[in-house]
């Protein structure tokens, strides 16, 4: 292991976001597993007793926002955060010559050149006292962010958190309420560090149109060769079978379930079941909007 390098995620407030967060760190040190892995939390419990370290966090907003702090709390010199509701399915490990040649603070995506295009979180006309130092606009997903312990990444971080204290004097788009990614992007156009024009992260999977398998390290789209090394689920999707099915199979794998629910993911029994379980939580859901729907007497 390595003190100068290492991977981090956050879990606070709901347990849900521990166990996701638990289930990441199993997912990496299934795949890669080379490097210390912490968790940046507002408490200790079971699931981040297996992390190399954990840093708490003081008043956390329980939300997306927090990944604005990652600065506060960075615990590494050189840092991959990484967000809970995600699953490793590669070498994640190779990332850091990836990274040899960012900037200080960058991310898996691709900087839009053109300044007339009305595409991207925002255009330098609406960015008021930073326009002028704006030359391109980076478009990217963030579940995951490269981080250096250096002055400029610090700064990346306070133009972020500025912006998102007087989101509504600027122009951003694509949110109407503040978030992580348009701000920090803005940081990184101010401070001139570009994101890595390489796709390693796929967002959302929807099972018609993947092929995942997290024991043999696939994921990809259908039709499409190439393997991605990182799931980005969503929450929402964490609730669905799919994600379902890949924990139960991880676990198995790993001998940290039953030996009945080991039987039941290695032959995909399971799958049926859980498919099942995916029509009852959509059905609740119609229910509860049909019942919003229909006027109280």
């Amino acid at each position: 292991m390595t003190a100068t390098r290492g991977f981090v995620t956050i879990a606070t407030g709901n347990e849900l976001y521990y166990k996701i967060a638990n289930n990441l760190l199993c997912s990496y040190r299934m795949n890669a597993g080379k490097y210390p892995f912490a968790v940046i939390c507002d408490r200790k419990n079971e699931y981040t007793e297996a992390f190399d370290k954990v840093i708490l966090m003081d008043h956390p907003s329980n939300s997306y926002m927090d990944k604005l702090r990652l600065y506060e709390f960075i615990p590494f010199e050189e840092t991959i955060f990484i967000d809970a509701d995600c699953l490793v399915y590669g070498n994640i490990d190779e990332w850091w010559e990836l990274f040899e040649t960012a900037g200080d603070f960058s991310v898996f995506g691709y900087a839009i050149e053109d300044m007339d295009t009305k595409h991207g979180w925002f255009h330098p006309k609406g960015m008021k006292e930073f326009a002028d130092r704006i030359s391109f606009v980076p478009t990217y997903n963030g579940g995951l962010y490269y981080l250096r312990n250096t002055e400029k990444c610090a700064e990346v971080f306070r133009i972020a958190q500025y912006c998102a204290d007087h989101y509504y004097d600027y122009e951003f788009a694509g949110f109407s309420k503040p978030a992580d990614e348009p701000v920090l992007a803005l940081g990184m156009a101010v401070c001139g560090c570009r994101p890595l024009n390489k796709q390693e992260l796929l967002f959302a999977p929807k099972p018609k149109d993947v092929t995942v398998d997290i024991v043999k390290g696939i994921a990809k789209r259908r039709g499409d060769p190439h393997n991605f090394s990182l799931l980005h689920w969503s929450n929402y999707c964490t609730r669905k079978s799919l994600y379902k099915f890949e924990i139960g199979r991880m676990k198995a794998f790993l001998g940290k379930s039953s030996r009945i629910s080991r039987f039941l993911f290695k032959t995909k029994i399971a799958k049926a079941y859980l498919w099942i379980y995916d029509l009852g939580a959509i059905s609740y859901r119609v229910l509860r909007k049909i019942k919003k729907m229909i006027p109280l007497k």
